[in-house]
């Protein structure tokens, strides 16, 4: 027998039973989230401004550190600064060394002859 509501224009399904859709509800509404596009590592960038000083305090320790040389007279505001700026540096060189341990462990698991060749050479 036909059927007319089998036709595409018509073709309907039951509740439960179409095509499976992300219905998840956006619950971004009341907590924004801000991502910047960074030109260098992201996660050495999240450990800085969690870990050190968010941007709004290094741009805050720039500008006073400049208004102290501006004037002649650098001070504490530069001190923060170079205090700043040395634990930014830990933080990178202590990011590499992990990173590099990270990735002879993984040589050493995927491809064990590179790897033994890779510590001859160092």
């Amino acid at each position: 027998m036909f059927n007319p509501f089998a036709l595409p224009p018509f073709a309907w399904n039951m509740p439960l039973s179409g095509d499976v859709k992300d219905i998840s509800p956006v619950t971004s509404w009341f907590s924004p989230q801000y991502e910047f596009n960074i030109a260098g590592n992201a996660a050495l960038e999240k450990q800085v401004i969690t870990k050190v000083a968010s941007y709004g305090k290094q741009l805050g320790k720039l500008t006073n550190a400049v208004l102290e040389i501006a004037d002649g007279e650098p001070g504490q505001a530069v001190e923060s600064l170079r205090a700043m700026a040395k634990e930014i540096e830990e933080l990178k060189s202590k990011t590499l060394a992990d990173s590099i341990e990270a990735d002879l462990a993984k040589l050493k698991v995927q491809d064990k002859a590179a790897y033994e060749a890779l510590v001859k050479r160092l």
